[in-house]
């Protein structure tokens, strides 16, 4: 009778099995490590997702900031969460080092499993209603002036503006920078000024695009 209550093996949490390693019959012995018989899940409806950082980027990940990602069971549908830990210890993998940075997702619905790929992106600044301008624009030099020896945009920097025909150039003060475009935060650009992005190679036509206002926020 004791070695038969000792058969009996009860989950020490309510939940749901995700993966059983045993089959009935079979032998289990503990010997020196304790063998994993059931994976269980305590709360489904409440995952997380364990993201890689580079060194290069961990220093703007902060607690509390906003998440979103998308997995492969649904590419149209957008997930969003929370970072809860930025943990410390370096991940290295042939000398690239990252960092764990775990997002907290409510998962009402159950449409998130374990186990999913996740493509996350985290939010570390954001500007809503600001005018940008694209990063092109800040690289363009019309032929004939030679660029600046400091190629790298500053703070306060210069765009080209398409005015009458030909390129004017207008000062201006940058500040959040994104993947595609920067932020306005001074001088005398507008919204509708055409800002100069390239130029057509063999002839005078000048491409451009209009500056706009919209929420911009660097991920």
């Amino acid at each position: 009778q004791v070695a038969l209550g000792y058969t009996r093996i009860v989950s020490p949490v309510d939940g749901t099995v995700v993966s059983r390693n045993v089959d009935v019959g079979q032998t289990v012995a503990a010997s020196f490590q304790t063998p994993t018989l059931f994976l269980i899940a305590q709360d489904l409806t409440k995952m997380q997702v364990d993201t890689n950082v580079s060194e290069s980027d961990i220093g703007s990940v902060h607690v509390g900031q906003r998440a979103t990602f998308t997995v492969d069971a649904y590419p149209d549908k957008i997930f969003e969460g929370q970072v809860t830990q930025v943990r410390e210890a370096p991940i290295s993998v042939q000398n690239v080092v990252t960092y764990n940075a775990v997002i907290s997702v409510a998962n009402p619905k159950l449409l998130l499993f374990p186990g999913m790929t996740a493509n996350a992106r985290i939010i570390t600044a954001e500007r809503k209603n600001v005018l940008v301008v694209p990063l092109q624009a800040l690289q363009f030099m019309p032929n004939g002036i030679a660029p600046s020896q400091n190629s790298a945009p500053s703070p306060t920097t210069r765009v080209w503006v398409l005015r009458n025909g030909r390129p004017v150039a207008v000062p201006v003060s940058l500040g959040l920078r994104g993947a595609t475009a920067v932020e306005v935060i001074g001088g005398p650009l507008k919204a509708g000024d055409a800002v100069i992005i390239g130029e057509v190679s063999g002839t005078n036509q000048i491409s451009s695009t209009h500056g706009s206002l919209f929420p911009f926020g660097r991920r």
